[in-house]
């Protein structure tokens, strides 16, 4: 018995901290594939409240921002009654609010937060797992700004006012 615990004690330390050190090698190489990947605008598909697909070759020749939110987040909440109020700053963009929650739940957020009115402001619907894998959304609210040529501007993570995003436009 002495001897299993010799042996089989450290065997099973060694095989975790195996396990564990390529764990977060996977981890942190996917991370890195996903920074490299946004550095320009991905390819994406995603549905509006209205059905209607939008990705990237939609949003044209302009500035983009990508929120992605959910609307039970009150971060998210007081992000788009900002983005009503001061939507103005934000006219050069399209802002495409992207999020995993099915399109009766979006279009009741797009009406509540009176987004339905902005021209230049969409609710648009995305597979979680497609968001994940294409722009890494992990946690809401999460905010990319794509510049007109696609590339990457500035990514948020958190709750950000539409003054900081305008800045970066």
């Amino acid at each position: 018995m002495k001897t299993y615990l010799k042996w089989g004690l450290p065997l099973l330390v060694a095989g975790l901290i195996a396990y564990l050190s390529w764990e977060f090698t996977t981890k942190l190489h996917r991370k890195q594939e996903t920074a490299g990947r946004i550095q320009t605008l991905p390819a994406f598909n995603a549905y509006t409240i209205n059905r209607s697909a939008i990705n990237q070759a939609a949003l044209g020749n302009r500035p983009a921002v990508l929120i992605y939110f959910d609307p039970d987040c009150d971060h998210c909440q007081r992000e788009a009654d900002e983005l009503r109020r001061k939507a103005s700053s934000l006219s050069s963009a399209r802002v495409i609010m992207l999020s995993s929650a099915p399109l009766p739940a979006l279009a009741t957020f797009a009406r509540v937060h009176q987004l339905n009115g902005l021209p230049t402001v969409q609710v648009a619907h995305m597979d979680r797992k497609a968001a994940y894998e294409t722009f890494g959304f992990a946690a809401v609210p999460d905010v990319l700004i794509y510049h007109a040529d696609g590339s990457l501007a500035k990514r948020f993570r958190g709750e950000t006012s539409i003054e900081a995003i305008a800045r970066h436009l």
